[in-house]
């Protein structure tokens, strides 16, 4: 079907530079952003303006940039969900936010294809992504007009925008499928017809720019260590390599690689036409992204292993926490290959996100993401068995537990300090609830509470605000599970336990032996899940698990909060009282925010992927829907 521009989404998706209305601005004062679309006296600023200097030109593709997704952002370009993170509808959090759509819309089940077009009732809003993909592929297509430019930089420059261009598809792909493949910049009096592609299509499409992208000279492998405090966050080559692996891992994995489809649900337009599957189990999926890693991996040591974990100062607890936080929190570290810079600093009162809505519920930890830690020395946690009873062995379940818990939730622990205070009770009518005032009742609503990116929420501003698109505690996951999918069970081990061994833990097989980890193929699978959960928490990532592997029973098993009580029936800690060390601890399943799928019969696969909007599938351009919507 050929539509005109006019009549379809490309209106939206690739508004073009060119024949657009001319925006004036001042040309010694060159703005990008909402200022380049305010109409003001002064110089007329068009496509000649723009690639007229290499100055200009730079700027516009920093705007791209700018685009790219994040949970933190706020700023209405990715206000999605109400301000709830998409892990709020995973086994790891459990939002008590007072607004937003978890409570109203998604818990409930009351999403519907009617809300897709919603700018923030989704998931993932469709119409986000295209905007700057225009822009990309504007730069791409005329940045050779600037006079003023070397030919290395430009085509370095090209290579950024198409790695930014493949980035921004994924994050749609991963909450839709099969997306519309738009591989240059539309001219207003240009037809259209670019129909929803299959994932194939899709996948290749991605993979085929971050290819390109990878095979320019220009391109660094990464950015010099000298570079880093003006260019961190600057696409590279190794962020061509290991982004691809990435993407192979979701192409890879059950819900499009499978021998049947997740959802038999009407409609079955996109099944058929495999906008939602391969169509059948590729087993060569699996051995795609496998190769991908190892070329990473390989270009990584012959440039010198400038992509690593990093390390801690010292074998110590205290050491272990420090260098986690520094893996992800910490800009233009060797940990980092792809990050976004969302701001400079942060403060308690920023809109800047999460750290705003976690102090009022967004990010409320589940018991059964507390339970994904393993203990200290890498052996499972297992001591659920002391819950509801008076633990007559006194059994500290927080005690002696794997330094990412204390890094990522706020939970009783001796000599724990936060705000001003020496030491911090987190349990029933401990000093916290004096500490957090009105925020208590949110923040701390399932008896535990989120730390990781909040931190103590009134000393942020040390370091500029970042997130990883992608770091290394990611890649050598991402390596693991397509060595396990391959057969190769005790080299994934190996991954896995690269990841474990920097914050002290010991190796996964050896720690948990009755697993059987190198001959057990489906429990590695799950223990590298589970690995994600705890390395990468609160970096939305888990949800997206849970989909990809087509885990049903995570949807369908309710979760839990806790209360802790000392069992000498105290509160607040008396001036020179020892810290407590008998507690009891209370699990109940959440009635505030129950979620229709634990329902007998009310779930179903469907929730896999989200529905499109259904006035982009009414302009008939192409679109299907997704099963079940």
């Amino acid at each position: 079907m050929k539509m005109k521009i006019k009549n379809n989404i490309v209106k939206i998706i690739i508004f073009a530079l060119f024949g657009a209305p001319f925006i004036a601005s001042c040309v010694d004062h060159f703005n990008i952003g909402d200022a380049f679309l305010e109409k003001a006296p002064g110089v007329t600023v068009n496509a000649d303006t723009i690639f007229s200097k290499a100055e200009y030109a730079r700027a516009y593709l920093w705007e791209a940039y700018g685009k790219l997704y994040t949970p933190h952002n706020s700023n209405l370009e990715y206000y999605i969900m109400g301000d709830c993170p998409v892990d709020a509808l995973s086994d790891c959090i459990h939002s008590r936010l007072g607004w937003g759509d978890m409570k109203e819309l998604w818990y409930p089940g009351n999403y519907n294809a009617s809300w897709s077009s919603g700018w923030d009732r989704s998931r993932m809003e469709f119409t986000k992504i295209w905007g700057p993909i225009r822009n990309c592929w504007n730069f791409i297509e005329n940045v050779d007009r600037v006079g003023d430019m070397s030919e290395d930089e430009k085509e370095r420059l090209k290579a950024e925008a198409k790695i930014i261009i493949s980035i921004l598809y994924y994050t749609l792909f991963r909450h839709v499928g099969g997306l519309p493949i738009i591989d240059h910049a539309y001219l207003p009096t240009e037809e259209y017809n670019a129909p929803r592609a299959t994932i194939e299509e899709t996948v290749d499409f991605m993979v085929h720019l971050l290819d390109e992208a990878a095979a320019t000279p220009s391109l660094p492998f990464s950015i010099p260590e000298s570079e880093k405090s003006q260019w961190a966050g600057r696409m590279t080559k190794g962020a061509a390599l290991g982004f691809k692996a990435k993407v192979l891992l979701f192409a890879a994995s059950p819900l499009f690689n499978d021998a049947s489809p997740y959802s038999r649900e009407e409609p079955q337009d996109a099944v058929d036409s495999l906008h939602v599957w391969y169509g059948g189990y590729k087993p060569e999926l699996w051995n795609r992204c496998l190769d991908a890693c190892n070329d990473f991996f390989s270009q990584n040591a012959s440039n010198g292993n400038p992509y690593q974990l990093l390390q801690p100062k010292s074998n110590t607890e205290e050491g272990y926490m420090a260098v986690y936080r520094q893996a992800y929190w910490t800009r233009g570290n060797s940990e980092k290959i792809i990050e976004v810079h969302t701001r400079p600093y942060v403060d308690e009162w920023g809109d800047q996100q999460p750290i705003n809505v976690m102090h009022q519920g967004a990010y409320c930890p589940t018991v059964e993401f507390m339970e994904m830690f393993p203990m200290a020395d890498g052996r499972n946690f297992k001591d659920m068995s002391v819950y509801n009873t008076d633990n007559p062995t006194n059994i500290d379940i927080f005690e002696n537990r794997d330094p990412r818990m204390y890094e990522t939730l706020l939970t009783p622990k001796k000599g724990r300090r936060w705000q001003n205070y020496n030491q911090i009770e987190v349990w029933e009518e401990g000093n916290l609830k004096d500490a957090m005032g009105w925020y208590y009742s949110s923040m701390m609503a399932n008896g535990i509470g989120p730390y990781k990116w909040c931190l103590d929420f009134y000393n942020l501003g040390v370091d500029p605000v970042q997130y990883s698109i992608l770091r290394m505690g990611e890649m050598h996951l991402i390596y693991a599970e397509a060595l396990a999918e391959t057969g190769n069970l005790q080299k994934a081990c190996e991954e896995v336990n690269k990841v474990r061994a920097r914050v002290g833990l010991g190796k996964i097989e050896e720690m948990n032996p009755e697993l059987n980890l190198t001959s057990n193929k489906e429990n590695l699978i799950h223990e590298i899940l589970r690995e994600r959960a705890v390395e990468l928490g609160f970096e939305e990532h888990r949800f997206l698990d849970i989909c990809r592997r087509k885990m049903a029973d995570k949807f369908t098993t309710p979760l839990h909060g806790i209360k802790i009580y000392r069992k000498d029936g105290k509160g607040k800690l008396e001036e020179g009282e020892p810290y407590p060390t008998e507690f009891r601890y209370e699990t109940y399943v959440f009635t505030d925010g129950a979620r229709a799928w634990w329902k007998p019969g009310f779930f179903t696969t469907k929730w896999y992927l989200q529905a499109l909007p259904i006035p982009e599938i009414n302009k008939g351009y192409g679109l299907t829907q997704n099963p079940g919507w």
